[in-house]
Order: structure tokens, then sequence, then C-alpha cells
């Protein structure tokens, strides 16, 4: 356990002030970013910009933040949580053809605690949500909801909450139709990552992304591709975190690669113009990476540039010499790619 702790508090401290405190500023882009959207967020404050300048300010309550943000086909959806002295309740938004929209949350919330809603996009419209939900932090079950564009259906629990802590929850919707979550999980020794698909109407078991291992498995960050996901996590191998992903095709996940330098954390993945990205920290050299990862899970172009090691940047533009970048602090700066190393 001591271990465990030392592990994640040396990842919080990696992460920055803004995963610490949940008050700092973050730019939330969709995984799939083909229009272009940002989302910048902060307690209680949030602004959505297009290409070309445009902005709209978001109404928010003093105790809302919004944490994940997605691309529909007549606009865009927001959902993060709204913290009150006895609850944590989920919020989201949605911006349509007719108009911003406050989407009431889920029924039944039969815990204190809401955490990490994660919205499910189904052909191009709002189809669910995914969440974390429990008494404590350590007491966390998976669960999710389907919703008809009217209102909710009933929820359902992907994963009862175990002895340990579940976290991390990243999703998405497969090319099928199928839903797709994972999450980590501590199994009483160090924290491995699970996964769960919903088929029809039901979600598998739970189950163990790659084999047990003895070392963590932490902050999973999922998208889907046009054959299945990709999925990348960091990785420690008994010295330090290392980034690495698994290709999911099928029904079953590939072996894992490590594409990450030391001290590399804190991924986040999206697609534009057809093309996958993996962005991430590399705390061992204070830089910020982004790596292109072609269909078949190789690494094709690199660029790295130093940048705030508490911050995470989004990618704003690529061509076929030069990606673009922005951070919170920097409002944009560009990076030469390179060739796989």
């Amino acid at each position: 356990m001591r271990s465990r702790r030392l592990f994640l508090t040396l990842i919080l401290a990696m992460a920055g002030p803004s995963l610490l405190t949940g008050q700092g500023t973050r730019i939330l882009q969709p995984a799939s970013n083909e229009q272009g959207w940002i989302l910048v967020s902060s307690q209680g404050r949030a602004t959505v910009e297009q290409p070309g300048g445009r902005r709209k300010q978001l109404r928010l309550r003093s105790q809302e933040i919004l944490t994940d943000f997605a691309e529909t086909g007549a606009g865009w959806a927001a959902a993060g949580t709204h913290t009150t002295d006895k609850k944590k309740r989920i919020v989201v938004l949605e911006q349509s053809a007719s108009g911003l929209q406050r989407i009431p949350d889920p029924a039944s919330q039969t815990e204190r605690m809401r955490l990490q809603p994660r919205l499910m996009i189904e052909k191009d419209e709002l189809g669910g949500l995914a969440w974390l939900e429990g008494r404590e932090p350590g007491s966390l079950s998976v669960r999710s909801a389907n919703w008809t564009g009217s209102e909710w259906e009933p929820v359902e629990v992907v994963s009862l909450p175990i002895k340990g802590s579940q976290t991390g929850l990243t999703s998405t919707v497969l090319a099928d139709g199928s839903w797709l979550l994972v999450w980590a999980a501590f199994d009483g020794h160090d924290d491995d990552i699970y996964w769960s698909q919903k088929q029809g109407t039901n979600w598998t078991s739970p189950t163990r992304l790659t084999g047990n291992n003895n070392w963590p498995d932490i902050t999973p960050e999922l998208i889907a591709t046009r054959t299945g996901a990709l999925v990348a996590w960091s990785r420690f191998d008994g010295n330090d975190y290392r980034l690495t992903i698994s290709r999911f095709e099928g029904s079953r996940w590939g072996a894992p690669q490590t594409v990450g330098d030391r001290g590399s954390v804190d991924p986040q993945l999206t697609t534009s113009g057809g093309r996958t990205y993996l962005l991430f920290n590399s705390a061992s050299t204070a830089t910020w990476s982004v790596l292109e990862i072609q269909p078949s899970g190789r690494v094709g172009r690199r660029a790295s540039l130093p940048g705030p090691g508490d911050e995470m940047p989004v990618l704003t533009w690529t061509s076929s010499y030069q990606v673009g970048l922005r951070s919170p602090s920097i409002r944009e700066t560009t990076a030469l790619w390179g060739a796989d190393r």
C-alpha cells in the first residue's frame, strides 16, 4: 500500500495543480475533432471556441466544472459535475440546431458522489453517459445510462464497487454502435486496466485488459478507430512510468506496446483528418510530445517541444512538416514532425 500511495502521489505531482485541486483552467478537445471545437473550462466558467475565433461563453453555476467535451452532428455536448455540501451531481449541456439546453442528470442517484462523466456519442448524437458513483472515492462503481433524446433510460451498473478504488474512466462508441468502457482498478496490490463492452443490451463482465502484473497501470484514455479502438495508459516498469498502447479489434485487445519515454504520463487521444494522434507529458524531459498512431498501431511521426508540465495541450492543426499545439497559458506553439525513433 505504501508503494502504491507513493506512485500515485508522484503522478499527481507531475500532473500539476489542475488535477490536484480541480480549480485550474483546462482545455478540452473532442476525441473526434473534425470541426475544430475547443472548450476552455474552469470552475464556474467555460467558453466554447471555433476555428476562426468565434466564441460562446457558457453560463455555469459557481460549483460546476465541465470535464468532457464531444462533437455531435448538430453541434457539441459537454459533461461535468456540480458540487454541493451533500452531493456531487452530473451536469450535461448540449448545443444543437435548436440552441443550448441543459439536460437533466440521470435519475436514481443512489450514492453521494457521481464523478468522471463520459459522453457516449452515437450516430453523431448524444446517446448516453458513463460515470463513477459511490459514497466516497474508495467505493466507486461504474455505471451508465442511455439518453433517448428526451429522457434517460434506467441506470445500469457496469462494475460493482470493489475493495479498492476504481478511477480513470474513459469511453467510446465503436463503429458497430457498441459501447466500450475502460478504467483503472486497484486489485489489492496494484492498479490494473479493466474494460467492458455493451453488446446489444448487456455489458460484458469487467476484465483485465492485459495479463496481471506487479506494477501499477494508470490513467487510461480511449478512442474509436475505423477498425475498433485504441487505448493509451501509463505503465510503471519498476523504475518509471511509460506510455503504453493497445488496439482493440473484434472482441480482444492486442499485445501492449511501449511508445513513451521515461516519465511519460497523462495521455490524450484525438482524431483529425482521419488520423489518430496521441499527446502526453514527458516528465523526464519537461516536454510535450505528439505521436501519430497509424491504423496498424505503429507509431509514425513524432513531435516534441518544451512546455509547462502542469498543463496538457491540445492539437490545433497539423501539416506535412509541423504540428500546432495550445495550452491554457500558451495561446499557440508549433513543433516540427520527426521520424519514428
